[in-house]
């Protein structure tokens, strides 16, 4: 029996679904992987393509002849290829892209596969110390790969790039239609590696020009907005993010209650993102699903949370554990939501891994808020939907006002 391991997010890259456990996990969703260093070159990408085409025919032969013989026509038809080919091809690559080829026929969105060669990308992204360009990726139901998260002070925050941009070539090669490991894969790369990126923004085709460099990632930024505010932006919940935040916060003048934005995270380790809720909850159910008839719980258990008022901003792209945190805040309570309707990745993916090492990524139930609410392909509607430009202003007046129900309690 093949083990498994949870990950949560879109599927992204920090490159930041990896829900979902990513969705970076349940996943990383998926969103969640992050973009660093690489091996693979521009030539491996076209062979992948081609091989994708090639598979998803021999996968309609069947495994009549395997049933037979103890191997799969799949089998069968790669070893003709290779011994019937004018020219030289790699075994892996035909056997990654029936693979790849097999996981997009399922219909799973979020799946994925990880080849052993890529398995030091599930390891970067959830770390706190990267070697690449500063990037989370994503890709959204339609099959673009866009960018989630932009680290700041990295490369890609110096280089004109912007959060929502579509992927659509890396150093000369179109990945539209390419697997989300394949597109990280060609961005990773030693320190000083020349990256060019060609996104699409608002029908605008963008070059953008960077060199990979050394990245500590710090995924929650803290400020004093007021007297007795305090402003806390979570980027993605990766490892130590909790500890981030409980840090931070002990630097700051929080009586009067703590914004929490939640804005453009897509998502990173559930764990993480339990954690987090759970300063603020003491008890009871942050988020559940169901795997096999078996209903796996994440409970909140801390004697003394934090009890300030508290305001949650979510947009469009808050997604996968971020939506976890958004919704139990909504659900117990213990927050007012502001902002946009969420992405709506509430799906839960789990890692098998197989006799050679690698992995594979598949969604295995869909996550329950704790009032019973199912958000995947739905998102978390806010309890007061606010624009970019107001929400600032709004979140204060409503601090105030819940500030100014707390002081009139007996």
């Amino acid at each position: 029996m093949p083990d498994k391991e949870k990950r949560k997010s879109p599927k992204s890259a920090h490159s930041r679904p990896h829900n979902n456990s990513q969705d970076l996990t349940p996943s990383i969703g998926g969103a969640e992987v992050t973009l660093w260093k690489s091996q693979i070159n521009a030539d491996f990408l076209r062979k992948a393509t081609i091989a994708v085409v090639t598979s998803a025919l021999i996968f309609g032969f069947g495994v009549q002849f395997g049933s037979k013989t103890g191997s799969s026509s799949v089998d069968e038809a790669i070893t003709t290829i290779l011994d019937s080919s004018a020219k030289e091809i790699d075994r892996d690559v035909l056997e990654r892209a029936a693979i790849e080829g097999a996981l997009k026929a399922s219909g799973d969105e979020w799946a994925n596969y990880f080849p052993t060669s890529a398995l030091d990308v599930l390891e970067e992204q959830n770390s706190n110390m990267f070697t690449g360009i500063g990037i989370w990726l994503n890709k959204t139901r339609g099959g673009q790969i866009k960018i989630a998260s932009i680290q700041e002070g990295s490369p890609a925050s110096r280089s004109g790039l912007n959060i929502g941009d579509q992927l659509l070539e890396v150093n000369g090669t179109d990945v539209r239609g390419a697997s989300l490991t394949s597109a990280v894969a060609l961005i990773r790369g030693d320190i000083g590696k020349r990256i060019e990126l060609l996104v699409n923004r608002d029908e605008k085709m963008i070059l953008a020009s960077l060199s990979t460099q050394k990245v500590a990632l710090s995924t929650v930024e803290a400020n004093q907005v007021s007297g007795s505010v305090a402003l806390i932006e979570i980027a993605s919940f990766s490892r130590g993010t909790t500890q981030e935040v409980q840090e931070s916060l002990q630097q700051l003048n929080y009586k009067s209650g703590i914004i929490l934005d939640l804005r453009n995270n897509p998502g990173g380790l559930i764990e993480e993102a339990v954690k987090t809720a759970q300063l603020f909850i003491g008890n009871g159910v942050i988020v559940s699903y169901q795997v096999n008839g078996a209903e796996r719980l994440y409970k909140a258990s801390n004697p003394n949370p934090i009890s300030v008022p508290l305001v949650v901003l979510i947009n469009r792209n808050t997604a996968s554990s971020a939506e976890i945190v958004a919704s139990a805040f909504q659900d117990r309570n213990r927050g007012v939501v502001l902002g946009e309707r969420s992405y709506g990745k509430g799906s839960v993916q789990e890692f098998v891994t197989l006799d050679d090492g690698s992995k594979l990524e598949l969604t295995v139930a869909l996550y329950v808020t704790p009032s019973g609410r199912i958000i995947d392909e739905v998102g978390v509607t806010p309890d007061l939907e606010v624009s970019s430009r107001e929400l600032n202003v709004k979140a204060l007046q409503v601090l105030g006002g819940l500030a100014s129900l707390n002081t009139k309690k007996p």
